[in-house]
């Protein structure tokens, strides 16, 4: 198995709500806002290659910018361009050659790539893929509930519909060779970490060798988006069932640092993760750091 963490989108959010409960004057020692009050965020996906040959994504990130009003734009601070896109091409893989997407959740910034932009004249990014998500929050996802506000915008969701899709029951299924998806709950009700184990894990990225060795790489989602979200009561105000998130840190930190497990964070800026070690005083601390390149 070959795993390729890449950009997918980069945009700006609100620092006090990735920070939730967390008050400015101590999330701000770690993150500078910006004069709005906003941070800068990354969306990450993974490029994943199966032994078998399938080739496939974790995750889509926003989607293209043109796919966005001039004012949404500037409100998210997205684009240029599409990065994922750009990175699919330099490995020249087209979007028709992607075969599977699994996702942590249906969010505009986790699924919006999967809504092909206007210059592709068609509804979906990669019309071949096979879909895998998981039943409570594609539940969700399609209720038009409207105390989910806008987590969910139709024409994310209306394009989803529009693919082959497996929907996961179990709380804890591997899906496809050597990918597992853990229902985490917390961020949403199906919010899941996808979990990436083989024998031979073949990371691509320029500091690979600081983590040979590694054979289990857990993709948190947004209930660890960022190295600054280790902490208990460091998570996000979109959080629809915080102390699920909790619950999920208390069980499964100890077991990454323990594992030796490469935890990857979506949305942080610098680092596309890191191994961790208990901490006296933060609960875990970053013991080697997975740099964005």
């Amino acid at each position: 198995m070959r795993v390729t963490p890449l950009i997918a989108s980069t945009f700006a959010t609100d620092g006090g709500t990735m920070f939730g409960l967390v008050p400015k004057p101590i999330w701000s020692r770690r993150v500078t806002p910006d004069s709005q009050n906003r941070i800068p965020q990354h969306a990450h996906v993974l490029l994943v290659e199966l032994d078998d040959g399938r080739i496939g994504l974790v995750d889509t990130g926003c989607g293209a910018a043109e796919r966005f009003s001039e004012k949404e734009q500037a409100l998210h601070g997205l684009g240029p361009g599409w990065p994922l896109l750009d990175a699919l091409r330099a490995r020249q893989i087209a979007p028709d050659e992607i075969n599977f997407i699994v996702f942590t959740h249906l969010h505009w910034d986790h699924a919006g790539g999967n809504v092909a932009p206007p210059s592709f004249a068609r509804e979906r990014s990669f019309p071949k893929a096979t879909l895998y998500v998981h039943e409570k929050e594609w539940e969700d996802a399609t209720s038009r509930n409207p105390l989910l506000y806008k987590s969910y915008p139709p024409e994310t969701i209306d394009a989803l519909r529009g693919g082959a899709i497996n929907l996961i029951a179990p709380d804890e299924s591997e899906i496809l060779p050597g990918i597992w998806l853990h229902r985490t709950s917390g961020h949403t009700r199906g919010h899941c970490a996808v979990r990436l184990t083989h024998p031979n894990l073949n990371l691509i990225h320029p500091r690979a060798a600081d983590f040979s060795g590694v054979t289990q790489l857990l993709l948190a989602g947004d209930v660890c988006p960022t190295q600054h979200n280790l902490r208990m009561v460091f998570q996000t105000s979109y959080d629809t069932f915080p102390l699920d998130t909790r619950i999920w840190k208390r069980d499964w930190l100890p077991r990454i640092a323990r594992e030796n497990i490469l935890l990857l964070f979506d949305h942080d800026p610098e680092a596309f993760g890191a191994t961790l070690r208990a901490d006296p005083k933060e609960e875990f601390a970053v013991e080697r750091l997975l740099p964005c390149t």
